[in-house]
């Protein structure tokens, strides 16, 4: 990321008192690239419960999936990067039939 090109990829644990993870993110790349200036890709995988405003501000080239489940004000003012919430694997309830993201 300091050369602005390449891929990163990360595997993460996330949990409901991490809040604001894709505005904290995209401030400190905005911060060194500009609104848009990220040239790079940057794909974060978690897994568990994200908290509140998990992709907020989620700037393009952040690509951010959750296995698991995310508070409210899930991706509220993204500005071109990705979102994706899964149920874990091992879920025996239908997702189509159940709330696993938050979108007050």
């Amino acid at each position: 990321l300091q050369k602005n090109d390449g891929i990163v990829e990360k595997q993460l644990d996330i949990c409901n008192m991490d809040r604001s993870v894709g505005g904290r993110i995209s401030g400190a790349i905005a911060r060194k690239h500009g609104n848009y200036g990220f040239a790079g890709k940057l794909n974060l995988n978690f897994t568990g419960s994200a908290g509140q405003s998990f992709g907020v501000w989620n700037i393009q080239g952040v690509n951010l999936r959750v296995v698991g489940e995310c508070n409210d004000y899930v991706a509220k003012g993204m500005a071109g990067g990705t979102l994706t919430v899964l149920p874990p694997s091992a879920s025996t309830f239908k997702s189509e039939d159940n709330v696993i993201a938050g979108n007050t």
